[in-house]
């Protein structure tokens, strides 16, 4: 089925492209990016003391910023994202 083959292209891009910086790129395509780190996030806090009260990932995370000097040169018709 159409769900199965999505499920096992998620996986196959997830091994394949392991540590080459692709899976955040994937989740934000694929709007799984909240859910996804934040499972990870709630593991990790179980496992690691210093990640105890570490803030979870909402939407305003699926963004990378807007260089400030991008925004200048623009002369306030372009805003940051939030």
């Amino acid at each position: 089925s159409q769900d199965n083959a999505r499920k096992a292209l998620r996986m196959e891009r997830k091994l394949e492209l392991g540590m080459e910086g692709h899976r955040f790129f994937d989740l934000q395509r694929w709007g799984m990016v909240e859910s996804d780190l934040n499972r990870i996030l709630n593991y990790e806090k179980t496992e690691l003391s210093a990640l105890y009260g570490a803030a979870t990932v909402g939407p305003e995370d699926k963004l990378f910023p807007v260089p400030q000097n991008q925004i200048d040169l623009m002369g306030g018709r372009l805003v940051q994202n939030r």
